[in-house]
Parts: C-alpha cells; structure tokens; sequence
C-alpha cells in the first residue's frame, strides 16, 4: 500500500465519491488519511463515508445518542492528490540522497521529504576506515584495575491487595 498517514487523497470509486454543492456541480469528495490498516487494506478518510452510529452513555460519554464517525473504505477506491496539479495521480518510487522517497507520477513531485541525507552513510565509511590506522587510546592503570558494577536485584514487595467485600447485611 502507497499510502500514509496524513496524505491528501481522494476518492475514485464508490457511493460516497462525489459531493453535489448548491448549484448542483459534482466534485470529487477529498480529504485526509486518519488511520490504516494494513491487514484489510483500508483507510480512515476525514470526511468521507460518514456513518451514524448509536451509542450509550458511558463514564467518557455521559449523553448517549447518535454519533457521525468516519468509516473506512478500501484502499483501492482512493488515489492520492497530485500537489501540484491538485488531480489524482498514481504514485512511484525513486531514490533521492541515497533515500527511497515516493513522487507524483503525473507531475513528477515529490510526496515524501527527504530526511536522511547521504553524507552520514560517507562519514560513516570515512570514520571505520580512519579508526583502524589510528593508534589505540592508552588504557590507564585505574581503568585496568576498575571492575564493571552488577546490577543490583530488586526485592520483591509485596503489597495486601485482599479486599474484603461486605454483603447485604454489612457484616
């Protein structure tokens, strides 16, 4: 699945995919990506596929009622929004400073920020090869005679977790 959390997508096929305004032009039905599951391969848009759902008073709700949530819908039913274009559009992989990152494949933007650079992996190599020519640090004599701390067991507490319970007589 090509799709995150966060992404802005919208939704291609379906009941719940066009939104009809006051002068009656249809427009597809966009929004945010809430939550994925990866296991039934749908998503939680914001927005789209509201459902009403009964509910009872609970401590966290005190009013029960009728509550609108978000339902999920299959992940093939959505595309992601070209940022450029501001159309649905499929989406490839390429990699950018030794990074994988998705674009847009319409447009050619990309959907992913680049957060590692490559230069650490460089470093990296530059540092295992430089410490192997280098002279070992010299060990001191408090460091040889130093011996490494144990960790100490922790006892086991205890606790009376016993409750008695009082009948209808109150004994």
């Amino acid at each position: 699945m090509n799709i995150k959390t966060g992404d802005t997508v919208v939704v291609i096929a379906g009941g719940d995919q066009f939104a009809v305004d006051k002068k009656g032009v249809k427009t597809r039905k966009t929004g945010r990506v809430l939550k994925i599951d990866r296991v039934k391969n749908t998503v939680i848009v914001e927005g789209v596929n509201i459902v009403k759902k009964h509910q009872r008073p609970t401590s966290a709700n005190d009013k029960g009622g009728i509550v609108e949530i978000p339902a999920p819908i299959h992940a093939s039913n959505v595309a992601i929004l070209d940022p450029k274009t501001n159309t649905p559009t499929r989406i490839g992989h390429r990699i950018e400073n030794g990074v994988k990152v998705r674009y847009a494949k319409k447009s050619g933007q990309t959907l992913d920020k680049t957060a590692k650079p490559a230069k650490a992996k460089a470093e990296k190599v530059e540092k295992a090869a430089t410490s192997s020519t280098d002279k070992p640090a010299k060990v001191t004599k408090a460091a040889k005679e130093a011996k490494p701390v144990k960790a100490v067991k922790s006892q086991k507490v205890e606790k009376n977790t016993s409750v008695q319970k009082k009948g209808a007589s109150g004994k």
